[in-house]
C-alpha cells in the first residue's frame, strides 16, 4: 500500500501538479518506548537516570510525515514525564539541550511540567535531582526550560543566553501589489487585525505589541532572577540585552554552574541523587531511535514528504521558523 501511494505522488510530480498536500488518513503516531543510551556497570543494577531529550524549535504544534504524527515538544515532554513518575527505579532527570528557543507559551508549559514532575515525586517522598546539560545551543526559551534544573551545566563550545522575547510580522503589502493581488479585511473592531501580513502596523498598534512584548519579558527576567543564585532582577536584566554568551562568558556571569562534557553531568547527576550506579535511559518513538547518550530526537530531522510544494510559493515557506504570527523565546540569526 505504502508504495502505491508513494508512486502516486511521485506520478503526479511528475506530470506537473503543483501541490499535494499531505497527511494521508490512518496516520498513527507512535508510543514512547524505553531505550537504554549507557548502560549501568553492573548487571544487577536497577536504578535509572533518565535523559530527557529537547532539541530543535521548542513547540506546542505536532508535525506530520507522510505515514505517522510526530508530537510535539509539549506533548513528547509531558509523555515522557508522566511515565517517569510511574517508574520508581528513575532517580533523577537530565535535561539534555541543543536548542535555540521556540514559542514563548510552550516553552513556559515545558518549564513548568518538569517543575511539577519533581513536586509530585517530592510528595511521594521520591527526591528527584535534575540537572541540565546544554551541548551546542541552549538559547532563549530552551535556556529557559533549563531554569527548571537544579543546576545548568554546558558544553565547553555551547552558546546559551540569547535573553528576551522577539514576534516577528512580515508584511506582504508591496509583493501583493506588484502582482496585482489585493487582499480585503472585514473586520468587527479596529485591531482586530493587529499584526496582518497584508498592512503596515500604525504606531498605536506598535506600542500595544511592544507592551505585550515586555510582559513577557519581564516573567523571563523574575524566573532568572528566582532561581540563579546570585542575580537580581536589576543584573538580570543589565545582561537580558539579546545577545548570545559563550559557556565561559555565561559561567562567569552566574547563568550556568558549570561547564562540563555530558559525560561529566551524568556523573555529577549520579551523585545528586546519592547514587553510584546507574543506567542512563531516554524515551523516545522506536523510528527515532538511533542509540547512545548523543542521539539526536525527531525534532533534529527534516519532515519528510508532509508537503510536496514543486511550484508554490507560501507564507509558511516565506516564513521559516516563524510558522505563525505570534510570541518567541528564540534565538534566530
Amino acid at each position: 500500500m505504502k508504495r502505491i501511494i508513494v508512486a502516486v505522488l511521485l506520478t503526479a510530480a511528475a506530470t506537473g501538479c503543483a501541490v499535494i498536500n499531505v497527511p494521508l488518513p490512518g496516520m498513527r503516531q507512535e508510543r514512547l518506548r524505553e531505550f537504554v543510551v549507557q548502560p549501568a556497570r553492573y548487571f544487577y543494577t536497577t536504578d535509572k537516570i533518565l535523559m530527557l531529550n529537547l532539541s530543535g524549535l521548542i513547540s506546542a504544534e505536532a508535525s506530520s510525515g507522510l505515514f505517522t504524527e510526530q508530537a510535539s515538544t509539549l506533548a513528547d515532554v509531558r509523555d515522557a514525564l508522566d511515565r517517569a513518575e510511574r517508574d520508581s527505579d528513575i532517580k533523577a532527570l537530565i535535561l539534555r539541550i541543543d536548542s535555540p528557543g521556540g514559542e514563548v507559551t510552550a516553552s513556559d508549559a515545558v518549564y513548568e511540567q518538569i517543575r511539577r514532575f519533581r513536586k509530585k515525586c517530592g510528595e511521594k517522598k521520591r527526591p528527584m535531582p535534575v540537572q541540565a546539560s546544554i551541548l551546542g545551543t541552549g538559547t532563549s526559551g530552551a535556556y529557559y526550560v533549563a531554569l527548571a534544573a537544579d543546576k545548568i551545566f554546558a558544553h565547553p563550545t555551547a552558546v546559551t543566553g540569547s535573553i528576551g522575547v522577539v514576534a516577528t510580522f512580515p508584511k506582504l503589502q508591496g509583493l501583493t501589489q506588484k502582482i496585482g493581488v489585493e487582499f480585503q479585511v472585514i473586520k468587527s473592531g479596529e485591531k482586530k487585525d493587529l499584526g496582518s501580513l497584508w498592512r503596515t502596523m500604525t504606531p498605536e498598534e506598535q506600542e500595544i505589541m511592544q507592551k505585550m512584548i515586555g510582559e513577557m519579558f519581564d516573567r523571563f527576567v523574575e524566573l532568572i532572577a528566582e532561581n540563579r543564585r546570585g542575580l537580581d532582577r536589576e543584573r538580570v536584566r543589565n545582561l537580558s540585552d539579546g545577545r548570545i554568551y559563550t559557556a565561559r562568558q555565561a559561567l562567569d556571569l552566574g547563568l550556568i554552574d558549570g561547564i562540563a562534557y555530558l559525560d561529566d553531568v551524568i556523573e555529577s547527576t549520579k551523585k545528586a541523587a546519592g547514587i553510584k550506579d546507574a543506567a542512563v535511559v531516554t524515551y523516545r518513538r522506536a523510528s527515532e531511535f538511533t542509540g547512545g547518550i548523543y542521539s539526536k530526537g525527531h525534532f533534529d530531522a527534516p519532515e519528510v514528504l508532509s508537503q510536496i510544494n514543486l511550484l508554490q510559493i507560501n507564507a509558511q515557506g516565506l516564513l521559516g521558523p516563524w510558522r505563525q504570527p505570534g510570541f518567541y523565546y528564540l534565538w534566530m540569526p
